[in-house]
């Protein structure tokens, strides 16, 4: 089996027919998505579940709609989905903390996607949560500090992007700060039709990345869409920049 701990090659890690990619909790709307949208690039996908037949299930139903693109899907309990190269945990928010802690071993060194929101419903709004820890992703990174983990996908419509024959036109703030890893999930996140990754710099901006989510929600509910983030002045597909040296021309050094 390929491995991504350690990689610097977005493009060559994840091009490789042996990388496979894990998604923990993909079973819901959010996970489904995701581990079709990597499928349909023709990377191995491990579906995981608390419940395997859940997750044989959802990969039957995922083969029934998608019958002439012969995904490559493949059911299995969280373990086994934790036991791929690189991780995505698309578990409920509140449910993310205790399912990786539980897989921190076969985690250890891994790039591990975060793309859960804290959020809950107040009267007729969704509002975000703050995390004693600012967010879900940095509470994440503290439980696994062996893992490389990066937040990634918070800003995607599950029903629409779960649309393989559609694609979305669509940014997605990538943030880590593990600097290679975050390149890496650019890339990746450059390979799936009609996104662009974008970096938005160390886990920092997670908590910002999450908060905005309930914004988009209320938009969608508003207007009746399936609206998405789109960021201006940009190349079309912008590299992973290293973190600015604050005491470079910007901070008045030489």
């Amino acid at each position: 089996m390929a491995s991504l701990a350690g990689s610097t090659s977005p493009a060559g890690a994840c091009k490789s027919a042996e990388v496979r990619i894990g998604v923990l909790g993909a079973t819901g709307p959010a996970g489904q998505a995701v581990a079709a949208q990597f499928a349909g690039i023709g990377i191995e996908v491990i579906v995981g579940s608390r419940s395997p037949e859940r997750a044989a299930e959802v990969v039957d139903a995922l083969h029934q709609r998608w019958s002439g693109r012969h995904l490559p899907l493949t059911p299995g309990d969280n373990a086994a989905a934790g036991a791929a190269d690189l991780v995505v945990v698309a578990t409920p928010w509140d449910g993310a903390l205790a399912t990786v802690t539980s897989l921190a071993e076969s985690l250890e060194g891994k790039v591990v996607i975060s793309m859960a929101n804290a959020l809950t419903r107040w009267g007729k709004d969704m509002v975000p949560l703050l995390p004693p820890t600012g967010s879900v992703a940095i509470a994440l990174a503290r439980a696994i500090p062996a893992a490389r983990v990066v937040g990634a996908f918070h800003h995607l419509p599950a029903g629409r992007w779960a649309d393989l024959d559609n694609p979305m036109d669509a940014d997605v703030l990538v943030c880590g700060d593990d600097r290679d890893a975050t390149a890496l999930v650019v890339g990746l996140v450059d390979r799936l039709p009609g996104l662009r990754g974008v970096d938005a710099g160390s886990l920092s901006s997670a908590l910002a990345i999450e908060a905005l989510t309930p914004a988009l929600l209320e938009v969608n509910r508003r207007y009746k869409t399936h609206a998405a983030l789109r960021i201006t002045g940009l190349p079309e597909r912008p590299s992973a920049l290293p973190m600015a040296d604050p005491d470079g021309p910007a901070g008045g050094g030489e």
